[in-house]
């Protein structure tokens, strides 16, 4: 492989931090969360129901609010802040992370977050969980499915981040910990980097394993 590596983006949830006793799958806490609208919830879902296309925060507790027969536009707001800070209580960065970031920006390499959210999550809430762990400085820019409007492995979201680093898409390296951030970054051109922290031995088509964050810092130097 004779790409130079020029940019890193990443996934977040389970490759940069991850919430301690909370499942990827959030179904089982709906009971204790919202106990009224597992149903409306479910349909959102998608590791139940896949989608690539995206929707808002405000879309899917409208349609909760109306399950309730309450007054969505009064306390939306108000539902969504209770809503998502219930699933972040337990927020946790990888050991490594702190320390993997800090050394890509010491090589002037720039960095990027591009993240599928849970049930159209708004971005205030991505930004509170990396100031929560001391690590949004560490990021040139970041994109949501939301701001995107599509998931992962639709390459929008990838080219987007590309652009917004000012980096070609084959000179940009891609980091998470699912079969579709795998074939997303392959699709859009990038190098594509799969953080199995189990060792499972998982082939998704991607250019790199590793077992650990710190194994970003030796493929960006082998393709310096």
């Amino acid at each position: 492989m004779k790409t130079k590596i020029r940019g890193v983006g990443f996934d977040l949830g389970d490759t940069l931090l991850f919430y301690r006793d909370t499942p990827l799958s959030w179904v089982s806490l709906y009971p204790e969360a919202l106990r009224c609208v597992a149903q409306v919830l479910s349909r959102y879902n998608t590791r139940i129901v896949p989608r690539t296309n995206e929707v808002t925060a405000e879309e899917i507790l409208s349609l909760v609010f109306r399950s309730w027969d309450h007054d969505a536009i009064a306390d939306l707001p108000g539902a969504i802040e209770a809503f998502f800070t219930f699933f972040q209580q337990n927020m946790c960065a990888y050991p490594e992370t702190a320390t993997v970031l800090a050394a890509l920006r010491q090589q002037s390499i720039p960095t990027g977050i591009l993240t599928d959210v849970p049930y159209g999550m708004p971005r205030a809430f991505v930004q509170r969980d990396l100031d929560g762990a001391g690590i949004s400085r560490c990021f040139d820019a970041l994109l949501t499915s939301v701001e995107v409007g599509v998931r992962k492995p639709e390459t929008a979201g990838y080219l987007a981040l590309a652009s917004r680093l000012g980096i070609a898409p084959q000179e940009m390296l891609y980091v998470g910990n699912e079969p579709k951030d795998v074939m997303g970054a392959s699709r859009a051109g990038f190098v594509a980097v799969f953080i199995d922290r189990t060792n499972s031995g998982e082939n998704h088509g991607q250019d790199f394993t590793i077992l650990t964050l710190a194994g970003v810092q030796d493929i960006v130097t082998q393709l310096q």
